[in-house]
């Protein structure tokens, strides 16, 4: 249910800019243009950053290059805090989870305006499609788990804790949470994948050299075999995903006349367009 709410209210985002149209945009506007941008995006199954170049083909075609990595969930996995409480050093966990799931992925496509933006308050609306290459990264859990455990009237319980792997056998009381992140990072496994994705893309930004877009989009992630995130249920090899998110960057000037600018020239105009943005570029 909280899904669908975080769901349904970034939707809401996406089309609220859709209302306010009207001043008319008189701005000097960049005519050989490319688009580099960063983005972070919600997933139906985890969340992700995102890092996108869009070389500008024509007047309404770029050609995309996109690199993400991904944060990829169960379905049914939930976070509990453990049932008995020995110490009040434990951490909340997903019981049966064996492995946490990471992908990079790199993709390559097109992406066409649909609607140009005329007025300054105006929405570009953008379809892109794109398909490549995932790498999955299979980590292993380790459990803190408490065993010896000793209950003596009048004093304090006395136990003794190991880290372990997820075990069937292991009795819910006696997990503890889990261990530290680097456990495991040496038993980290790869597995190749294909991806492919599309969507619709709301750019909104005021201002001609800044990107600002919202994003809504479908992807799926194939992998030779069933990735083990979950003990004793079904994992899958398929990895449908709805999602949606928010991208910012720049416009870069690739014309003739930029190119022959000085280098002096270049980091003055850099300088100019970070103190006008309400946060800085990091590229």
């Amino acid at each position: 249910m909280r899904k669908h709410l975080i769901f349904v209210t970034i939707l809401s985002v996406v089309f609220s800019p859709l209302k306010s149209q009207g001043e008319i945009d008189d701005q000097k506007r960049v005519m050989y243009r490319d688009e580099s941008t960063l983005g972070v995006f919600l997933h139906s199954n985890g969340y992700g950053v995102k890092y996108r170049y869009g070389f500008w083909r024509n007047a309404r075609n770029q050609f995309l290059l996109d690199a993400s990595l991904d944060y990829v969930k169960h379905k049914q996995e939930v976070k509990r805090l453990p049932s008995y409480i020995y110490t009040t050093n434990v951490k909340k966990y997903a019981y049966g989870k064996e492995n946490l799931f990471w992908e990079f992925k790199g993709l390559a496509g097109w992406q066409k305006e649909l609607y140009r933006k005329i007025d300054r308050n105006g929405v570009s609306l953008r379809l892109y499609y794109s398909g490549g290459f995932s790498v999955g990264f299979i980590k292993p859990i380790y459990y803190r788990v408490f065993y010896n455990i000793v209950a003596i009237p009048g004093y304090q319980t006395v136990w003794d804790v190991d880290y372990m792997k997820f075990d069937p056998g292991i009795h819910q009381q006696e997990i503890g949470g889990t261990g530290p992140f680097a456990m495991g990072l040496k038993e980290i496994k790869v597995v190749p994948g294909l991806t492919g994705k599309t969507g619709l893309s709301f750019e909104y930004s005021q201002k001609d050299a800044i990107v600002h877009a919202l994003e809504a989009g479908i992807s799926l992630t194939a992998y030779p075999y069933e990735i083990p995130i979950m003990a004793g249920i079904k994992n899958n090899f398929l990895f449908f995903n709805l999602s949606v998110g928010y991208r910012f960057g720049k416009i870069i000037d690739i014309s003739e006349a930029a190119r022959a600018k000085s280098r002096k020239e270049r980091r003055e105009e850099k300088k100019a367009q970070r103190t006008a943005l309400p946060y800085p570029l990091l590229y």
